[in-house]
């Protein structure tokens, strides 16, 4: 036998079988009515017959009164605490203090300005560097 013959006869026919397509489109009726059956069970007429509650009214928006007073008054809270001197934590020792001194702090510990703080020990007074107390006698 040739080899293109036996490739002939290898071929998958051409016409299909009418009752496979009879099962196909049977099943799919099938499966539609049961899916239609279900959704009617759960989505039944008299079940519209319920009425939802009734709708809440929402609460008035709070609307500033005074906006640009608002924001003055923030800005000062901010400028407030951004320069000036304040604890945060007593028990600590946290204290809130200016940008620029917080900036001449980190410059002056040189290349160690992120290095961990060492822990004071206790009872032991903290040392007061001299610039920082002639600043502090000047009063800037």
């Amino acid at each position: 036998m040739e080899p293109e013959a036996k490739f002939l006869d290898r071929r998958e026919p051409t016409a299909i079988a009418a009752w496979t397509a009879a099962l196909v489109g049977l099943g799919t009726g099938v499966f539609l009515a049961v899916a239609l059956g279900v959704l009617y069970l759960f989505y039944r007429p008299d079940a519209a017959l319920v009425a939802p509650p009734a709708p809440a009214r929402f609460p008035e928006p709070r609307i500033q009164s005074d906006p640009a007073g608002d924001l003055v008054d923030l800005q000062a809270e901010q400028r407030r605490q951004r320069e000036g001197y304040a604890w945060v934590d007593r028990e600590h020792g946290l204290a809130r203090i200016p940008v620029p001194r917080a900036m001449e702090a980190i410059v002056a510990r040189g290349g160690a300005a992120y290095a961990p703080l060492e822990e004071p020990e206790p009872g032991v007074p903290l040392p007061v560097r001299a610039e920082a107390a002639r600043r502090a006698e000047t009063g800037r």
